[in-house]
């Protein structure tokens, strides 16, 4: 078979969140198909050399085809369409929902729903394009309609799309993501030099990674770090991990100011994804109380690093931490802030939450994710 896989969400060489996972289990699924050939679309020359240099291990050869990525104008309605039937594919699979409802039906159309967030806070970062699209929902109804078959991420992504968009459960297949082999318990003077010389950490640490959009809740683990004991606000720093978005950061850095935190918080920017297992591994606990995730991969990749993690009580974390993670209500402050002292002062139930993490985070494999994926994509039935 011939799969036009679509790479086109990939538009950063500093990738983060779903950019990170779609090129993880891009490389999984090359790696492991070794009977069908593939067609990688690129948006643009840069990025394809981008993603190839990701790949320079995999032996596999692919065909590359070039085509921008404009949303809501001829290019995807209705050229899109056009190329990929002129190339005689079987598959056309794309890691998102954004794309024609009127493909050809030479070939079978699989795209992967992450979650459905935009739908849910409209008021996040958009282009001009996105916000049309998301605007005209019966678009992306239309779109789950047309789609030969749909993978989510989580039960929690699939009853949503049940929900909100009708869409019949029977064409709808859930594979969870996996934890890359990167994240792993690491305890070495490495981890303190690093931490110390780059980005500038001395003291034990509470941390966040991602990030500081609405719906992540930041504003929480700041304020909920503000409530603590004054003692373990002079032991413990707040670091703060991951891409700064300018629309949400002066609101953010302003609480900041306002609680007289500044010698206390840390921010550290985007951080590459070979530090990322040192900066899981050296902190006191992770905090994650997002108000929706369609998976939550920050908090398992914090367990496969032994540490003990705070989420949400809502969306797909039930499901993928379970009872591996202590879960408060993320509009509950005092849930948050009882749930730090907990961990930072029991000695016990932190343990009891890093073993159970490690172990939850074994349920995770890209290999996995990347088989079913693939077995799902080439069946018939």
């Amino acid at each position: 078979m011939l799969i036009a896989f679509d790479c086109r969400i990939i538009r950063d060489k500093n990738p983060a969140g779903i950019t990170r996972v779609v090129l993880e289990f891009l490389k999984k699924i090359l790696m492991s198909d070794r009977k069908n050939e593939y067609i990688l679309i690129f948006d643009n020359l840069e990025m394809q050399e981008f993603v190839s240099y990701y790949l320079r291990h995999i032996k596999k050869k692919v065909k590359i085809l070039i085509v921008p990525f404009k949303l809501m104008t001829k290019n995807d309605f209705w050229q899109l369409p056009k190329i990929l039937e002129d190339k005689k594919i079987n598959i056309y699979y794309l890691p998102y929902y954004i794309t024609s409802p009127f493909h050809k039906k030479s070939y079978k159309v699989v795209v992967t729903v992450f979650d459905l967030i935009h739908f849910f806070y409209p008021q996040l970062k958009m282009s001009r394009g996105r916000k049309l699209f998301h605007k005209f929902t019966f678009i992306t109804k239309l779109i789950f309609k047309r789609a030969d078959r749909i993978i989510t991420i989580s039960v929690n992504t699939s009853r949503d799309l049940i929900k909100n968009f009708k869409v019949p459960p029977k064409k709808i297949k859930m594979i969870y993501m996996g934890v890359s082999e990167n994240f792993r318990v690491i305890n070495c003077d490495s981890v303190k030099r690093l931490l110390r010389e780059k980005y500038k950490i001395f003291k034990p640490y509470l941390l966040y990674v991602g990030r500081n959009e609405p719906h992540k809740n930041i504003k929480a683990v700041i304020l909920a770090y503000a409530k603590l004991p004054e003692y373990l606000q002079e032991k413990y720093n707040l670091v703060l991990a991951g891409k700064e978005d300018e629309k949400y950061n002066q609101s953010i850095r302003e609480m900041i100011a306002r609680y007289q935190l500044e010698d206390k918080v840390i921010f550290t920017g985007y951080v590459e994804e070979s530090e990322l297992p040192y900066i899981y591994s050296g902190a006191a606990v992770f905090v994650f109380p997002s108000f929706y995730e369609g998976f939550g991969l920050p908090p398992l990749e914090a367990q496969a690093c032994g540490t003990p993690v705070i989420a949400g009580l809502n969306s797909s974390f039930p499901e993928t931490l379970a009872d591996s993670a202590i879960l408060v209500k993320p509009d509950h402050l005092e849930e948050i802030v009882l749930a730090l002292n907990q961990i930072l002062t029991d000695q016990a139930c932190r343990q009891n939450l890093i073993d159970a993490g490690l172990a939850n985070a074994q349920r995770f494999s890209w290999a996995k994710c990347a088989q079913e994926t693939l077995e799902y994509l080439t069946s018939n039935s």
